[in-house]
């Protein structure tokens, strides 16, 4: 489990920032610091500057050191569950030439590549199957233009078979498999496995490929967008300021605050991926909310500082 403990760092920072801030706010509060920093005529958007910068920094260090290493984590973290339960790998691999996968099917072995794949349409392009026998014997080559894979079977058009002293054509042919086209969908890496770094790379390997990346750019751009969440919560920890020296007071404010601040960090998830499902630019879908819970932090700020 300790493989994971990066990853989960690295996704509840915006909230650790957040909570630290109330943090911060209660005790200033109950030493009477924010009445004499007020006092001395300083403003909270000048008080809450720092703790805005040092989040910032602190989510650049987050995306570009502890995403990699949450990345790294979770593939060791299956690799060794893996050989812990028997479960097998995936066996299917993008590539800048298009898909590379390996299937066993009854006594032989497949391996078979495509140049793209449309989910929508269950069609594969340029695909081709090398079949291989349980010694690794060559059985024959497959090539056609294009194949539908539907109910448990390759249906190919325009295919040529070339076995070791033979070849034959033909316009229509169908091969069985184990594979459905949800094996594409489910056995595709998942983008928290995949380093900030390496994300584009990733992201431009399969738009070629013809796989959709709609969650690999949510996740790429909600990793780019970390440093200004985190900011965006430091602020709204800030609009939970509070003159009155009541302990009771403090702890109620606290835990409103709490809630709070779980109720627009889940709302932000929330409203970003619909945006972003509904066809708004994944960039805009993430960073959309985040700018509009900075406006409505920095209005209560302000509206506190006049009071």
């Amino acid at each position: 489990m300790l493989y994971k403990v990066p990853y989960l760092l690295n996704e509840i920072t915006p909230l650790i920032s957040f909570i630290s801030m109330l943090f911060f706010v209660a005790r200033l509060t109950k030493h009477k610091e924010i009445i004499i920093i007020l006092g001395n005529g300083i403003s909270l958007q000048r008080l809450l500057f720092i703790p805005v910068i040092n989040a910032l920094l602190i989510g650049i260090l987050t995306t570009a050191i502890v995403n990699p290493l949450g990345a790294y984590g979770l593939q060791k973290y299956e690799y060794l569950e893996a050989k812990l339960t028997g479960k097998k790998h995936k066996s299917f691999v993008v590539i800048h030439q298009g898909l590379l996968l390996f299937e066993e099917y009854n006594d032989e072995s497949r391996i078979i590549s495509a140049r793209s794949v449309d989910l929508k349409l269950n069609k594969l392009t340029d695909l081709t199957i090398l079949r291989v026998d349980s010694e690794n014997n060559f059985l024959s080559r497959i090539d056609a233009g294009s194949a539908i894979l539907d109910e448990g079977a390759f249906h190919l058009s325009n295919a040529k078979i070339v076995a070791d002293d033979s070849s034959s054509a033909f316009d229509e042919l169908v091969i069985p498999t184990n594979l459905s086209i949800n094996y594409f969908t489910h056995s595709l890496i998942m983008p928290e496995m995949i380093s900030i770094w390496n994300l584009r790379n990733s992201i431009n390997k399969f738009l070629s490929s013809g796989i959709s990346v709609i969650n690999y750019q949510i996740y790429f751009y909600k990793q780019l967008a970390k440093p200004l969440l985190m900011c965006a919560t430091v602020m709204l920890g800030g609009c939970f300021i509070s003159l009155s020296q009541r302990s009771n007071s403090q702890k109620k404010l606290f835990a409103i605050g709490l809630l709070t601040g779980f109720l627009a960090y889940s709302v932000i998830e929330i409203v970003s991926r619909i945006l972003a499902y509904n066809g708004l630019a994944p960039e805009f879908a993430i960073m959309l909310p985040i700018f509009l819970l900075m406006l409505m932090s920095n209005f209560v700020v302000l509206h506190f500082n006049e009071a």
